[in-house]
């Protein structure tokens, strides 16, 4: 007798929807780990200056977020989807790229938006909320609004001090923001205080040789430079130590530290020291990040003003026009002020790039973050 075919069993609507659901993840995982590339990119871009494409690329991955977040509202009980902390992230650091190339409106809005999420879900009190108000903070002390910078820098401070040691290093990056704004206000001794409580504490936690507390030597270094430049050159060829130890001489924060040393002997008068230290931290920052970087631009307007005061004009233009050129190039509106000499580009470049100036900087609260977002 023929024997008779086994019937297909068909699948039920379970396994169906598992099938379906293994699918789902994994496009998701797929999808998730290409926007988190994207978001890494960004950092490197922006890291280097590249703020346009870092711009670009951080849009990207808050898109691809934005869709896998709303796919994963389907799945029930997810209300608010589950990649909404990367989107808060990603959109915060569009406020800080933003921020970077100047678009201060626009970075507010960003932050805000990050804000909203942030609170939302983590409530008023979290670290990631303390993170968008230092962020928030750092727009607003760009637009001189130092009250209000100083408003969101505190809150953040004291969010961060119901979880955290005094002395954790977190505090003590918001501490840093705080003192930059004393600094701008001119309020020169509430923000050494405060860089001298930072550098304390990294010391302890870091070491004496921590790039942290190279940074921080150098906020001194700005603050000191009003009152007293020989101690403040003391705090910077300190920070150039530590920095050259690590890092040899080839190496970003090597010429930002001796762009800053030029602008001590600026103030001193010692305009033939002014200019080799300029000089170096040229030649440095040119074999590093290319003659078209905005750092470039920063020290050729430096050299400018010091070639202004020894009345060498034709020089000084020629100066001012590349800076000018670079600057234009990056979408940068700039004109020199020869009356406030290297302070005039030195806090231009406090827009460009938060570690590379004469302004205090140096806390990681504006940085991308690659690996959260």
């Amino acid at each position: 007798m023929p024997r008779k075919a086994k019937s297909l069993r068909v699948p039920g609507p379970v396994e169906i929807a598992a099938v379906l659901l293994v699918c789902f993840g994994i496009v998701l995982i797929f999808k998730k780990q290409y926007a988190d590339g994207l978001v890494a990119q960004c950092a490197l871009r922006h890291e280097r200056g590249d703020f346009s494409e870092a711009l670009e690329l951080c849009e990207q991955a808050l898109a691809i977020y934005l869709q896998l977040n709303d796919a994963t509202k389907l799945i029930p009980g997810v209300k608010d989807g589950l990649l909404w902390a990367d989107v808060a992230q990603t959109t915060d650091n569009i406020g800080v790229v933003n921020m970077n190339i100047g678009n201060s409106v626009v970075a507010l809005q960003y932050h805000e938006q990050a804000l909203r999420m942030r609170t939302s879900k983590l409530g008023f009190e979290h670290p990631d909320v303390a993170a968008t108000k230092d962020n928030m903070g750092l727009v607003y002390r760009q637009v001189n609004q130092l009250d209000k910078a100083l408003e969101m820098h505190n809150e953040a401070l004291q969010i961060r001090l119901k979880t955290l040691n005094p002395r954790d290093l977190a505090v003590c990056a918001t501490k840093t923001a705080i003192a930059n704004v004393y600094y701008q206000r001119e309020e020169y001794l509430l923000a050494m205080m405060l860089y001298d409580e930072v550098l304390q504490a990294q010391e302890e936690a870091l070491g004496e040789d921590h790039v942290e507390v190279a940074t921080t030597l150098q906020n001194l270094g700005a603050v000191l430079k009003h009152s007293n430049t020989t101690a403040s050159l003391e705090r910077y060829e300190r920070s150039l130590a530590i920095l050259v130890g690590m890092y040899g001489h080839k190496h970003r924060g090597v010429a930002d530290t001796l762009n800053s040393m030029g602008g001590v002997r600026f103030v001193e008068g010692r305009w033939d020291d002014a200019m080799q230290a300029y000089q170096q931290s040229l030649d440095i920052t040119v074999s590093l990040l290319g003659a078209s970087h905005p750092d470039v631009a920063a020290t050729l307007s430096n050299m400018g003003a010091v070639l202004d005061h020894l009345n060498r004009t034709d020089e000084a233009r020629d100066y001012y026009r590349q800076a000018g050129d670079i600057w234009q190039m990056a979408g940068m509106e700039w004109a020199p002020d020869v009356s406030k000499g290297a302070e005039a580009s030195d806090a231009e470049k406090n827009v460009l790039h938060s570690t590379a100036t004469e302004q205090p900087s140096g806390t990681e609260i504006g940085n991308l973050d690659e690996d959260d977002a």
